[in-house]
């Protein structure tokens, strides 16, 4: 194999190798999702009001 094909080669394995480190050792920061008390969720229809119509 050719030198410079041989750096490179070892490049991308270097860079694949600390992605995988990094991928393990990410932990997320928990958050706090504060709400105000007078917060509601409304639903209009459902999954019981879909219906397929016949042709």
């Amino acid at each position: 194999m050719k030198k410079k094909l041989v750096i490179e080669l070892m490049i991308y394995i270097v860079i694949v190798v600390i992605g995988i480190i990094m991928l393990f050792m990410y932990e997320p920061e928990e958050v706090d999702v504060v709400l105000p008390k007078d917060f509601q969720i409304e639903q209009e229809g459902g999954v019981n009001d879909a219906f397929i119509p016949n042709e």
